[in-house]
């Protein structure tokens, strides 16, 4: 199954195994709850999806990857007991409580949530001597004589032999314990996260049409080249840096993520072409509305050939994802300042003792802080929301600065009033530059074919033939169909749209199967390779 799949599985699995009974007990026993095992190639995102799992089903998260621990850091430290048996004393040998295992115990006390999800990565490339310690976790949860706590899920996650010379296969004993998920590369999975996180569109532009290259190994006896997903990512960074630093983009930059030399020269020489491109393509004039960039613009879509249309649609959707990405932000940056005001009146209303408004600013982001500090240790929330509420944090203080001379809860509320009128009014504005830059690049894109079925009430048969073809058709409509469907994949094109229902794309939503469309736009972008 591919990784959102997976993800999908690991959180109906923790729903199962912590649903309860009325008497407190577990609805399925430790003893059937068998350990989750991911197995599937590195980069994939393995590691990820647990935690997101974790936090989407709230319960608390410990992460170790295995490769660094030894027998003693997973077993604990052995010590000397004098017991009695028969009637004479013996000193016999204990253990201290694993580190993994107190760990689990401490994000319980700190966080106040008791059932977790413990994640054992590379599992498979444990050392010789802690193997067996390792096997026994896996089929009993103790390590030692310390047993992993009710209501705490045990994970695991490792590499195939193929891309690991360290991996140790389990037996089928061992296997026969484990719910064992395999997991594989896919391109339509990743490219749904992709967007969302605004993957550089050149990497974007480059994987439509070449999804063959998105993961990949090779393997000699002498060498070995490979990509994943990860490298893909990470690439996307530094291609965005390099850019902003104004830094020349070489082969020898990208095989240092894409380590595969054939791969890495294709890719450069691909971005050159994309990036020239994005340097003369008036793509942020036509999205501003300039006519005579809109002209240009529509006069590539009618004449140039799709392959070089797909430039021009990945450069349009990396402005407008970027644009939407920012609008997404500033929204829940809003919320979070909003949700932080609202703690911060019940917490002045809960402590009387405090004589200023000052002071109470003071403990309160003392109090937050220490709270967000818990959050990220024990990875309750992704960066991007530790982030988003650091921020908010930030906001306060500097309301709190602008209050230091003032009392009294109305003027608290005020400044809270006007601090979100301000951001109210912004995500406004940024919604209304992108409500424009839709309806630019729809005007643009929009052909002769497409037009009709959407100028009345009704649809001539003409028109409707048309649209029937617009799958296999190699011009505007693909073109169009493939910023749409693209669009759609956004998360933040999601939240959007449902907010800001009528739009440039609205008649395009209702009219298009995009299922059909987009499955045939991927077989016509792969045969353009």
């Amino acid at each position: 199954m591919n990784i959102q799949k997976a993800r999908e599985e690991i959180i109906r699995t923790i729903h199962a195994y912590t649903a309860q009974k009325e008497d407190g007990t577990y609805m399925i026993p430790s003893l059937r709850q068998r350990p989750l095992l991911l197995i599937g190639p590195p980069g994939i995102g393995k590691t990820a999806v647990m935690e997101q799992a974790a936090r989407i089903c709230q319960v608390g998260f410990v992460s170790y990857t295995m490769t660094h621990h030894t027998r003693q850091s997973a077993l604990g430290l052995p010590y000397i007991e004098h017991r009695s048996f028969g009637g004479e004393e013996y000193a016999v040998t204990e253990y201290t409580m694993s580190e993994i295992i107190a760990s689990v115990y401490r994000c319980m006390e700190e966080t106040g949530v008791h059932n977790g999800l413990l994640f054992l990565d590379e599992i498979n490339c444990v050392s010789e001597t802690l193997a067996p310690a390792i096997l026994q976790f896996l089929q009993n949860k103790t390590f030692g004589s310390h047993r992993l706590p009710d209501g705490w899920i045990l994970a695991a996650a490792g590499n195939p032999p193929e891309y690991n010379k360290s991996v140790h296969e389990f037996d089928i004993a061992t296997l026969d314990r484990l719910k064992y998920i395999s997991v594989e590369a896919d391109y339509s999975a990743w490219r749904s996260y992709a967007i969302g996180e605004a993957i550089h569109g050149a990497i974007l532009a480059y994987l439509d049409t070449h999804p063959d290259q998105f993961y990949l190994l090779k393997q000699t006896y002498a060498s070995r080249a490979f990509a994943t997903a990860r490298g893909w990512e990470d690439l996307s960074c530094m291609l965005k840096e390099y850019e902003e630093l104004n830094y020349p983009v070489e082969a020898e930059l990208i095989i240092q993520y894409l380590q595969d030399t054939e791969l890495a020269g294709e890719f450069a020489l691909f971005y050159r072409l994309y990036y020239s491109r994005e340097q003369h393509l008036p793509v942020a004039q036509m999205l501003a509305g300039e006519k005579a960039a809109m002209s240009a613009c529509q006069t590539l879509f009618r004449e140039d050939s799709f392959e070089e249309q797909l430039y021009l649609v990945h450069l349009i959707l990396s402005c407008i994802n970027g644009k939407l990405n920012e609008w997404k932000k500033s929204c829940q940056q809003m919320t979070r300042f909003s949700d932080a005001v609202d703690r911060l009146v019940r917490f002045q209303k809960q402590n009387h003792q405090f004589q200023t408004t000052a002071s109470v600013v003071h403990a309160f982001l003392e109090k937050e802080r220490g709270i967000l500090k818990v959050r990220r240790d024990h990875g309750l929330s992704p960066d991007s929301e530790l982030e988003e509420m650091r921020q908010a944090l930030l906001e306060v203080q500097k309301m709190g600065y602008h209050l230091r001379e003032t009392e009294g809860k109305s003027c608290l509320c005020q400044a809270a009033v006007e601090v979100l009128q301000q951001k109210e009014a912004a995500c406004e504005e940024a919604a209304n530059d992108i409500l424009k830059m839709l309806e630019c690049a729809i005007r643009t894109m929009d052909s002769e074919l497409i037009r009709p079925v959407f100028t009345g009430n009704s649809v001539d048969e003409q028109s409707s033939n048309h649209l029937e073809k617009i799958p296999n058709h190699t011009g505007k409509n693909a073109a169009l169909v493939l910023f749409l469907s693209s669009l759609q994949q956004n998360p933040a094109a999601g939240i959007f749209f449902k907010r800001y229902p009528d739009n440039s794309c609205t008649p395009y939503w209702e009219r298009l199967d995009f299922s059909a469309r987009e499955k045939a736009l991927k077989e016509f972008l792969t045969g353009l390779n």
